[in-house]
């Protein structure tokens, strides 16, 4: 199962949710009309027909029904909204503080390398990454709507304790959570739980005032506060009830995923040893992965490891998961000490300061240059680089990461650095082209960012894309924090600078998409696509714009050999759906309609998708060659639909 089919299954988990939230619904309601029945006897009131069944009126269970269902409506609102913020809010409600990308503490540098080195992997922008201070424990959780909000939390226990094997093996198991589409279910998870326990929330506050307040004679005053204690109290335990249904449902949704992003780690890394030692040492250790945030209640379900003692445990049990990456394991799990501040094996890696400043032969990987060798894949091959992160993908992430210039990676840590990088990906490869580009440049910033960007420009133009696009990965948590006008301005800027001289490169339009979208979702609070589509008939003239697009860019001198690259691409869609993609003439496939077109296609299932993406790989593989342009092309228009995909390596066959 690749990540197209995780989020599939994570969209369809989502209505099982919908069914227990219901059934939990309808328990409560049962629960406070049992209450209010017994209320009304408490105080003498006769409620229903005589000659009915006793204690039964549905005039009082429908203003119940009507009252509890309202209250768990709008709690669950109002938490999900509060939610809409994305991962950071859920990690400053647990007391998480944000690390500075900027930091020269050793736990924490290595922990940033490690994020980021996953991020580029993956193909996601790198997300905020957040420690819990007060916490010793080792546990972590991942938490946002997209990819594109998502952070990492971290214990502080996790940060000091692991060796950086344990540690990668720990932030892959939550990279797994968010390229498959769990995340988003768990934020709806918190909203729906929240409304469930509200009503024990309003338990507490009215036992809190029971005595507070006094009516015309102490007589009265007192039968009211006995009234109020009686209802507090029923209100209280129905809280159990409520608890019940949604430890029942967190336990559901989270146990079989745990064992997947255990088996992801295992497999992204190629190390069982890394987060089987960091189980180990959960097991090992006097506090465990146990949280005592009063928050963790409500997010348990989010954590690696298991932050409460409940009987309804929201993990699978620690050594089934031990034994399902070590089989042979003795049941040990030994003894946790402090590990040393620095070693050698566990250093936190720093960039290289590389001579020249940042030449084409300074990045590690697969033919970082931009005029390099295609990468031969075949379709096949291709997909299967996309639809997962392999071992290969982690490394070229690690290399990339430890190879990039000390210079470009402060640009990216920098807030002016961050949008000259950007504004040097923009700008075009024409000499001429790119001298009036920096002068309008110039004129929107001032001469200092002028010259920079067009530095970095000469310094960026001859590396791989996929560097290129690793470099924006990075950058786009530093332009979180501009401020909404500087966002504003920078957006306009770069809108301005590609479209001033009314040749835009269909690469560099992609790039912008990259940076808008992910950022848009930032400033704007956009919320994740929903799905509208589950069959391409609706979207056949989209698909057929971008298909045509991305032939005709490979090859833009042979229509014949474009024309034989969209006919392989669109044939497999013909097999799969039995539709029809009409090809699109240049003049209908103008940077306007794609871009209509990838809104669109974004609005599609993850299966779709999938299968798009796969086409998008046939119309520029007609001769199994996916040159640098090409491939980050197709990764560009991915991200453009809401599903970012790694970097395109030759993966290792395994059995």
């Amino acid at each position: 199962m690749d990540f197209f089919e995780h989020q599939e299954v994570a969209r369809r988990k989502s209505h099982v949710l919908i069914f227990y939230f219901l059934l939990a619904i309808a328990g409560i309601i049962a629960a406070v009309y049992g209450l209010v029945v017994l209320i009304f006897a408490f105080t003498g009131e006769k409620i229903g027909d005589p000659a009915g069944p006793r204690f039964w009126d549905p005039s009082i269970l429908l203003f119940t029904a009507a009252g509890t269902a309202s209250v768990i409506f709008l709690a669950s609102s109002f938490k999900t909204l509060q939610l809409s913020g994305g991962g950071g809010v859920v990690a400053r409600e647990l007391g998480g503080r944000e690390l500075d990308v900027n930091t020269t503490d050793f736990h924490e540098r290595r922990l940033l390398n490690l994020v980021e080195e996953m991020a580029i992997a993956s193909g996601v922008p790198v997300p905020s990454v957040y420690v819990m201070d007060a916490e010793d424990s080792i546990n972590a959780f991942a938490a946002g709507r997209s990819p594109s909000d998502a952070v990492i939390g971290v214990t502080r226990g996790c940060m000091t304790l692991l060796t950086r094997d344990e540690l990668q093996g720990v932030i892959a198991h939550e990279f797994s959570h968010i390229l498959n589409g769990d995340m988003r279910l768990n934020i709806r998870l918190m909203g729906l739980i929240f409304g469930i326990l509200f009503l024990s929330l309003i338990g507490e506050f009215i036992l809190r005032n029971a005595f507070r307040g006094s009516g015309s004679s102490k007589k009265e005053g007192a039968g009211i506060a006995l009234v109020m204690v009686v209802g507090g109290l029923g209100l209280l335990l129905i809280g159990y009830v409520g608890a019940f249904f949604a430890n029942l449902i967190k336990a559901s949704v989270s146990r079989q995923r745990e064992y997947l992003a255990d088996a992801s780690a295992v497999q992204f890394t190629r190390n069982p040893e890394g987060i089987a030692g960091a189980l180990l040492k959960i097991g090992g250790l006097a506090s465990g992965s146990k949280v005592a945030h009063p928050m963790a209640k409500d997010a348990s379900h989010l954590f690696f490891g298991s932050a409460l003692d409940s009987m309804f445990a929201t993990h699978p049990p620690l050594p089934e998961r031990i034994r399902r990456i070590l089989p042979h394991w003795n049941g040990d799990f030994g003894k946790v000490t402090l590990r040393p501040i620095s070693e050698k094996q566990d250093r936190a890696r720093t960039p290289r300061q590389t001579k020249g400043g940042g030449a084409a032969g300074t990045v590690a990987g697969f033919a970082m240059n931009e005029a390099g060798e295609p990468l031969r894949l075949n379709a096949e091959a291709a997909m299967a680089s996309f639809t997962t992160v392999h071992p290969e993908q982690v490394d070229l992430g690690r290399e990339l990461h430890e190879s990039l210039p000390a210079h470009w990676l402060e640009a990216c840590r920098s807030r002016p650095g961050a949008q000259c990088l950007v504004f040097a990906l923009l700008l075009a490869q024409d000499d001429t082209l790119r001298a009036e580009e920096v002068r309008r440049l110039r004129e929107l910033t001032d001469e200092a960012t002028a010259e920079r960007s067009a530095h970095l420009f000469g310094e960026l133009a001859p590396v791989h894309s996929a560097v290129k696009i690793g470099l924006l990965d990075l950058a786009i948590p530093t332009l979180r924090h501009l401020s909404r006008d500087e966002y504003a301005r920078f957006r306009e800027i770069t809108h301005r600078l590609i479209t001033s001289d009314e040749k835009v490169d269909l690469f560099e339009f992609m790039l912008l998409q990259i940076v808008t979208r992910h950022l848009d979702v930032h400033f704007e609070k956009k919320r994740p696509e929903k799905i509208r589509h589950h069959r391409f008939h609706p979207l056949l003239e989209d698909v057929g714009v971008v298909l045509s697009a991305l032939a005709a860019m490979s090859h833009p001198s042979d229509e014949a050999s474009a024309a034989a690259a969209f006919t392989a691409a669109t044939a497999r869609l013909r097999e799969r759906y039995f539709v029809e993609v009409g090809h699109q003439p240049a003049a209908a496939c103008g940077l306007d309609r794609i871009k209509l077109a990838l809104a669109n296609l974004a609005h599609a299932s993850p299966v779709l998708k999938k299968h798009f993406l796969e086409a998008c790989g046939l119309s520029v593989m007609a001769d199994e060659g996916v040159s640098s342009r090409e491939a980050e092309l197709i990764r560009a228009v991915a991200d453009a639909i809401g599903c970012p995909i790694p970097p395109f390596v030759r993966a290792a066959r395994r059995i």
